[in-house]
């Protein structure tokens, strides 16, 4: 059985917008390297002729470029080469104004990309509540699970031990009983990542 041991650690450091991501690899706790190719479509501004695209303009939380873009078009469901939104990038990274400002033009909350993953698997994978509350409660679903591990939103804030994350989901409906391909659930990848005051609480929910 494959350890699930810190798979997205740190990753919240990274500037998404260098396109290198060490991104959500969840296999034995590596992560695999990805270059995110941006192929949204190109906006042009009328004042400078200037380029201007969503995705990469959402994953570094410039929220003018973001309202620029979308002013001039742009497809705010736009998936690209990996099938990450500007949501999901948004949201793996915690840039709320520009979270909310993608929701307000009615960004799919429920799409996911190639693996399978939803923007609130993003967001819970990271220490932004905030964010993880504010997909939910624009109607996140909260049990998806990806098509490779099986994973959920709440099994990424176990393992990370964001209990924030693990709170909130559980109010909007996680079912902490789901479990991966390898038959674990969220209190397992929280007990193997020695996240004590995860794994208390979900204990504490079956008493």
């Amino acid at each position: 059985m494959r350890k699930k041991q810190h798979f997205i650690s740190g990753c919240q450091k990274i500037m998404m917008i260098i396109f290198v991501l060490n991104f959500l690899s969840c296999n034995t706790g590596k992560k695999e390297n990805q270059t995110v190719k941006t192929e949204n479509k190109t906006q042009t501004t009328p004042e400078n002729n200037t380029p201007v695209l969503l995705i990469p303009a959402a994953a570094e939380g410039n929220l003018t470029k973001v309202k620029e873009a979308l002013e001039n078009d742009a497809n705010v469901n736009q998936q690209d080469s990996d099938g990450r939104t500007a949501l999901m990038y948004a949201s793996f990274n915690g840039f709320n104004p520009v979270v909310k400002e993608l929701l307000q033009h009615n960004a799919d909350l429920d799409l996911t990309d190639t693996n399978g993953r939803s923007a609130l698997m993003f967001a819970a994978s990271g220490p932004f509540p905030e964010t993880v509350k504010i997909l939910l409660e624009k109607g996140a679903k909260t049990n998806i699970q990806d098509n490779e591990e099986h994973f959920t939103a709440l099994m990424f804030a176990a393992a990370e031990g964001h209990l924030e994350n693990v709170k909130i989901l559980i109010d909007f409906g996680a079912n902490p009983n789901l479990i991966d391909i390898d038959g674990d659930n969220a209190l397992v990848f929280a007990g193997n990542n020695k996240h004590q005051d995860v794994v208390d609480f979900l204990k504490n929910m079956k008493k």
